[in-house]
């Protein structure tokens, strides 16, 4: 009885290793793709059209398995000019992350210039609150933590408030920005949300003051975050904020199944529209696979996943094809605000 115990025990853990060694070879490649072509592609509405249409996509995380080909469909279907990512884009800061999402977008159907705003999550590798790891991938992949993008009457301006903490650094791009376009509508994109709008008494977190006492200069029609992972549209002093987070399958480990929201906004003479619409979930079993070869890569991290992955370790090592298992330091808590002054000192790391 013993032995045919134990022969089941090694061929399954031979099938779980062969697997891992899988999951890491398929996301090491992922890591290598460049950004996606719709992060390059400009807005449909150019700056002198009359009138434009943005849609605001809000949290993913995971959730881009399924809801890339919906977006496919319904985006071109709208007309929309731009569709705009609130951050959380991607599930953590490190490289075969941002690969799912860049393979998951390039799909025939998937055509609508894009853009986005870094989010904790897009900032932040795994077990790690160090943001130059994730916003380096960030800038690589998909342009600058900050930006401005003329989309027919509209200024669309997005801030990195996600994981950087130094918003007062951004503020005098920010006004050079709006004095470029004195008679545009704007609108703010961020991933935090200006205020505690998910606590009983509201507050303006305590790094986002100087970026809130800017906005009376020259009111944006809208601000739009996500984050919080509900939806949440208020106006506050005179500036209309939404909190769009819609977008994935974010809700601790409970993964999301109901319909994912769009966020669309008409901008023309007449003002500013929004619309928030539905869409039912279709999972892309290619994407699927893509996040189950980059959670058997993660988990070689681990002493378990190291033990299980250990003999196609071997394998891979003695054929030259052994993928590095990539270990960040543990930061459980953001570093104090001297820390993260010397990084940016430093530079991006290579």
């Amino acid at each position: 009885v013993l032995l045919p115990l134990l022969g089941a025990l090694g061929a399954a853990w031979l099938l779980v290793s062969a697997a891992m060694a899988w999951g890491a070879r398929r996301a090491a490649a992922l890591a290598a793709l460049p950004g996606p072509a719709v992060y390059r592609a400009p807005p449909g509405a150019g700056s002198e059209a009359p009138a434009a249409r943005l849609a605001f996509l809000g949290d993913v995380q995971r959730g881009i398995a399924d809801i890339v080909q919906p977006l496919g469909a319904a985006l071109p279907e709208r007309g929309v000019d731009l569709v705009v990512s609130s951050g959380d884009l991607v599930s953590h800061g490190e490289a075969p992350y941002y690969g799912v999402v860049v393979a998951a977008l390039d799909v025939p159907t998937f055509t609508t210039p894009m853009r986005a705003v870094p989010g904790n999550h897009d900032l932040w590798p795994r077990r790690s609150k160090d943001d130059r790891i994730g916003g380096a991938l960030f800038e690589e992949r998909f342009g600058p933590r900050r930006w401005a993008e003329v989309v027919g009457p509209a200024l669309v301006v997005g801030i990195d408030n996600g994981a950087d903490w130094l918003i007062e650094d951004q503020l005098p791009w920010l006004a050079e920005t709006l004095a470029a376009h004195p008679d545009r509508p704007w609108i703010l994109v961020c991933h935090r949300p200006l205020y505690t709008f998910d606590e009983p008494t509201r507050q303006i977190p305590h790094d986002l003051g100087g970026l809130v006492a800017a906005l009376p200069a020259r009111p944006p029609a809208l601000v739009i975050s996500g984050h919080l992972h509900a939806f949440h549209d208020e106006v506050v002093d005179g500036v209309r904020h939404v909190v769009n987070a819609h977008g994935g399958d974010v809700h601790g480990l409970a993964i999301r199944r109901e319909d994912f929201q769009m966020l669309y906004v008409d901008v023309d003479a007449d003002g500013v529209r929004t619309e928030l619409v539905g869409y039912a979930r279709k999972r892309s079993l290619r994407t699927y696979l893509d996040q189950l070869a980059v959670r058997f890569w993660s988990d070689r991290r681990k002493w378990w996943g190291a033990l299980l992955a250990w003999p196609g370790s071997v394998v891979l090592s003695l054929v030259g094809k052994s993928v590095p298992v990539v270990r960040h330091p543990v930061e459980r808590r953001v570093p104090p605000r001297e820390v993260l002054d010397a990084r940016r000192g430093e530079g991006l790391p290579s």
